[in-house]
């Protein structure tokens, strides 16, 4: 049975990267039905090609990939990436658990497992994530609070639309990495008020317009990105 849309916290953004058609397909239709953005890869390096180049909420990872093997792609996602990765493997010794856990996966799940219990534990490490992620981020003299869901510049609030709102939250929370304009135009809920083809331009514009010039710089052909300051790295 899918689970319902309360089994996953919303708007979360997964790829799934397995080779088994069946368990791949299980697990990105249980997680398209509560409503998310799914990406599948069946080999490692097209895995980990996208892990580089998507903003994502989490990672469920096999271990058995052609191409690139899921020890040495999560060990190498680690040198770039803190996206919280479900390792879900049919080899159950504790050595290889035990590996896993020390390059990097944030949980373990052993084959055969349900789609319930995936998306449990799925639950279990976007909430830790997000706890441990800041509260307020600060890009120069601009401070994004998460909690709040305000922004502010030089200590004055600057009023956003929620549009704008989560495009500057997008690129803050993934500053230093360039985001696809499709992946910013997909983040959007429109609410039927913006209706022109160039809706993330318009809201760009807006943005520097607010916020200043430089805190959103373009990528032309790739797409948008906040730089990652030095204190930040």
């Amino acid at each position: 049975m899918i689970p319902s849309m309360l089994d996953v916290q919303p708007s979360l953004r997964v790829l799934v990267i397995e080779d088994d058609a069946a368990s791949r397909l299980a697990i990105a239709k249980a997680l398209r039905e509560a409503r998310h953005t799914v990406f599948e890869a069946v080999d490692g390096v097209t895995g980990l090609a996208i892990a580089q180049s998507e903003p994502l909420d989490a990672v469920v990872l096999d271990l058995m990939l052609p191409r690139l093997d899921g020890m040495r792609l999560l060990e190498t996602l680690r040198q770039t990436s803190g996206v919280p990765v479900i390792v879900v493997s049919a080899r159950q010794a504790e050595d290889d658990r035990v590996e896993a856990l020390d390059r990097g996966a944030d949980d373990y799940l052993t084959k055969p497992f349900t789609v319930r219990e995936l998306l449990a534990r799925l639950r279990a490490v976007v909430r830790r994530t997000e706890w441990e992620a800041p509260a307020v981020i600060e890009v120069g003299d601009v401070a994004i609070d998460f909690g709040a869901r305000t922004v502010s510049r030089a200590g004055v609030r600057v009023p956003l639309t929620a549009a704008e709102f989560e495009i500057l939250a997008l690129l803050a929370r993934h500053r230093g990495a360039v985001v696809d304009r499709d992946v910013l135009q997909r983040a959007i809920r429109s609410d039927g008020s913006e209706t022109v083809s160039n809706v993330v331009d318009v809201l760009m514009l807006r943005l520097r317009r607010k916020l200043g010039r430089d805190l959103i710089a373009t990528r032309r052909g790739q797409g948008f990105i906040i730089e990652r300051l030095d204190a930040d790295a």
